[in-house]
């Protein structure tokens, strides 16, 4: 199946990194703005609230269940969470990475209680424990230049991704046999973009079998997110917001 690009608009920071879908905007961390947090209006990019973070060279941002804001500090090898009112940094807790040294984090994505965080030198998606980085399970984020992540929505079906997938294999009864794809601990989908090979994979994120994937043409996927059952994505090179539409 074949997907349009379309160009949103452009983020008012030099090199959009990151972007993390929430009910008050769109949060986008960029990387050289220095770091800078942004909450921008859906509908044109207006910035509705912004902050200054210590991160360095950041690539991923998510929400938690809190309201709070974790960064992917890619060149300070940890994850940083902040006050999203306030700006106030919160909690920090070092990236994973290879062996006992730390990682350079890319995107973050918050679920149940844990973070997942990419390290694309690891060649990883990483669950972490948020209080302690202590990594509770990994899985391999294929492709060589992991970046943004997100989490797979039902409505995310509208675009019509390899319906017969939404079928567990596992035996289900009449009523669920409609529903999307889980994994065995009840988790949906992990979609992952792979900047260097333009591709978003969907993974199981039990096991990190690849499920799909769909190409991106024209602009390089950096952060994503998913909105309204489309993919939103960022170039850092040219700034645009821009999502996938048949």
């Amino acid at each position: 199946m074949a997907y349009n690009v379309r160009t949103l608009w452009k983020t008012p920071g030099a090199q959009p990194n990151g972007l993390q879908a929430s009910d008050q905007g769109l949060w986008v961390l960029d990387q050289v703005d220095p770091n800078r947090v942004y909450l921008l209006r859906y509908s044109d990019g207006a910035v509705i609230r912004e902050f200054q973070t210590r991160g360095k060279h950041g690539s991923g941002i998510t929400v938690d269940s809190s309201g709070n804001v974790w960064i992917a500090s890619t060149f300070g090898f940890e994850i940083i969470c902040y006050d999203p009112e306030t700006g106030r940094e919160l909690a920090a807790i070092p990236a994973p990475g290879l062996g006992d040294e730390p990682g350079s984090p890319h995107a973050l994505e918050w679920r149940d209680g844990h973070l997942w965080c990419n390290v694309p030198r690891a060649g990883q998606i990483f669950e972490l424990d948020p209080a302690t980085g202590r990594v509770l399970h990994h899985i391999s984020a294929h492709g060589d230049r992991a970046h943004g992540m997100a989490w797979e929505t039902d409505d995310l079906w509208c675009l019509g991704i390899n319906p017969a997938s939404r079928v567990s294999p596992s035996p289900v009864g009449a009523h669920e046999s409609s529903r999307p794809w889980r994994s065995a601990r009840g988790l949906p989908a992990l979609w992952c973009a792979d900047t260097n090979k333009r591709v978003l994979f969907r993974l199981n994120p039990d096991t990190g079998e690849i499920l799909d994937a769909l190409g991106v043409s024209g602009l390089e996927a950096h952060g994503m997110t998913i909105y309204n059952g489309t993919f939103w994505l960022c170039d850092a090179g040219t700034r645009d917001v821009f999502v996938l539409e048949k």
